[in-house]
């Protein structure tokens, strides 16, 4: 599996920006939930540390949520990423 230059911890600063909130997940192994509440949309992540590079797929997985609810489309999403960089 293939990471991203882009850390978990920069992948949770971005999402929060966007107005998400996290809770620890009840699964094994324990994860993260990001509940976008006014429309719905939920990100189910991995417990990494937030230094950790994010797996390509949970960056995809990310941004095709917030593209489908209309938070943002993936050049805002991409933008926002470098930024909180």
């Amino acid at each position: 599996m293939k990471r991203t230059r882009i850390t978990y911890g920069q992948l949770e600063k971005a999402l929060r920006s966007f107005g998400f909130t996290c809770r620890p997940g009840s699964r094994n192994p324990p994860g993260r939930i990001y509940e976008h509440e006014q429309t719905g949309a939920i990100v189910a992540l991995p417990a990494f540390p937030e230094n950790d590079r994010v797996y390509e797929h949970h960056l995809a997985a990310a941004r095709m949520e917030l593209n489908d609810f209309g938070i943002a489309d993936p050049t805002t999403f991409a933008a926002k990423l470098h930024k909180v960089g």
